[in-house]
């Protein structure tokens, strides 16, 4: 099958293992972007496959690298190429970047505790990253996480896995993390590692971490020149081998709407997601869920509700589903007189510190609901049959306006539909890392040709958000209260009592961290 038609199959195809395809020259492999065969230019972004984007964004690439970062003990030297001729060393911690589609081994030596012992964890890269403008790959390395307790079980025999994956937002664990303290799930085995890391995220690498050494000849074949970019190197030249993984097969996506965007790097904030907000039985409301804003206020005598704009934080964030294999049976001594059996422990202790280890039950799915945007009224000329003289009969599909009238109003407003125009905004702009506080505001304006009375105003923050105590601030008076969601972050809810007049405005702002 040509490379050029897999697109084509897009609305007929589900995604899944395939047999592997010829390459023609250039294609490149997919779903690894930026590979090709043999010769292919080595320019970063040569054959990237481009990313379907989101409603009016502009058209996204993924990353042709995937940025790696080894935290290790204190000590710790990482050999890159092992083995080769092309066999760097560095001292932990330290960066590279890699090339998706391919299998690394890496050396760990000088290791605390184990002097004279070396290990070579595996590397299988699976995904990459879709950059937004101003986000620079690099700055996002997944993290290659080697503990002391975990050097200790691989050199006591242990193979531990790591599954490394980019977390969906909508389904975020929410807890503290930063870059280099990422979340541990433990999971019991690498299958099931695997399953929840697609269904919560992206998956982007498994690691493998025992006590083999491989082969001098192993080594020399996983050493693939042009693979790895290393510290203090700006260009990487072409890779030498095409990447390990074949075709993956080409996902189901809506003909009409195309695929969707990728959405794992930014996590969304505002507008009305899911069911919609709505005014409930003792003027109660609902529907407002996490990452929702919902403003209240009354008009004409009822009881009304909007919700604001939508705002992007772009800040990837990696998650890790660990497994470890026991090795099992035992050893036996026989001397000449005397016999003795022994037997390896069955059980090991688990060193991890408080808060690396978190597991979490939620629900990995939400039900959406399609509302309808615009009503289309049809004005043209009907059918007629049987006429014996050029004529024409006009017909009006739709309402007949008989009469109307219209008081002065604001011509950018909307007053029969939402007189209160919400905004949000996030400051300081640009990407993010875990960790990082920004300034969210909340602006609301009467643009409408009636007073709007008693206003709430409601935020659901995300679970990627974290509400920074005594940091709301309002230039209105206001009652201000907080609530935990079913996210694990908090619903903000300012009661704003009194009247707000055609064309007055208020503004509402607080700081959050970003988990």
């Amino acid at each position: 099958m040509h490379v050029g038609v897999l697109p084509l199959l897009g609305s007929l195809a589900v995604g899944g293992p395939v047999a592997p395809a010829p390459v023609p020259p250039g294609a490149g492999i997919l779903p690894v972007p930026g590979m090709g065969p043999p010769g292919a230019v080595a320019a970063f972004g040569a054959n990237v496959p481009r990313v379907a984007p989101g409603p009016g964004e502009p058209l996204p690439s993924p990353a042709p690298l995937v940025a790696a970062k080894f935290l290790t003990p204190n000590g710790v030297r990482v050999t890159a190429f092992p083995g080769s001729d092309l066999a760097r060393m560095y001292d932990a911690p330290t960066v590279v970047g890699l090339r998706p589609g391919y299998v690394y081994r890496f050396e760990l030596s000088n290791l605390p505790y184990f002097p004279g012992v070396a290990l070579y964890p595996e590397v299988e890269l699976r995904g990459v990253l879709v950059p937004r403008p101003g986000m620079k790959y690099m700055d996002y390395p997944i993290p290659l996480t080697f503990t002391v307790p975990d050097l200790a079980r691989a050199a006591g025999g242990a193979v531990v896995t790591k599954v490394i994956y980019l977390e969906d937002p909508e389904k975020a664990i929410p807890t503290d993390t930063t870059p280099d303290t990422p979340i541990e799930v433990p999971d019991d085995t690498e299958t099931a590692a695997l399953r929840n890391a697609r269904e919560n995220g992206r998956l982007m690498a498994v690691v493998r971490l025992g006590n083999r050494k491989p082969p001098a000849d192993e080594l020399r074949r996983s050493a693939v020149e042009g693979t790895v970019l290393l510290p203090g190197e700006k260009y990487l030249r072409a890779p030498a081998a095409p990447p390990a993984f074949p075709f993956w097969g080409v996902p189901l996506f809506d003909p009409i709407l195309g695929p969707r965007g990728p959405k794992e790097e930014c996590l969304v904030n505002g507008d009305d997601k899911g069911p919609g907000l709505g005014i409930g039985p003792g003027g109660v409301l609902g529907g407002l869920d996490p990452t929702d804003v919902g403003v209240e206020y009354t008009s004409g005598g009822k009881r009304k509700v909007t919700s604001s704009c939508v705002v992007c934080i772009c800040a990837p964030r990696y998650v890790i589903r660990r497994v470890e294999l026991l090795p099992t049976g035992f050893d036996q001594r026989v001397g000449l007189i005397l016999h003795v059996g022994r037997e390896r422990p069955q059980g090991f202790l688990d060193l991890a510190p408080p808060g690396a280890v978190v597991g979490r039950e939620k629900p990995t799915e939400f039900l959406g609901r399609v509302r309808p945007s615009a009503y289309v009224g049809q004005v043209g000329t009907s059918l007629f049959i049987g006429t014996s003289r050029p004529s024409a009969f006009g017909q009006v599909f739709g309402v007949k306006v008989e009469a109307t009238y219209v008081e002065p109003v604001q011509l950018t407003a909307y007053p029969t539909l939402c007189p209160l125009t919400v905004t949000k905004t996030v400051d300081p702009p640009g990407p993010k890392q875990s960790g990082e506080v920004v300034t969210i505001t909340i602006r609301y304006a009467n643009t409408g040709s009636k007073p709007a009375d008693d206003l709430v105003v409601s935020d659901s923050l995300s679970g990627r958000l974290e509400y920074v105590p005594g940091s709301a601030q309002t230039d209105r008076p206001a009652n201000f209260t907080t609530a935990e969601n079913e996210a694990g972050s908090v619903v903000l809810r300012w009661e704003l009592p009194g009247t707000l007049l055609p064309g007055q405005s208020g503004t509402i702002k607080f700081k959050a961290k970003v988990r």
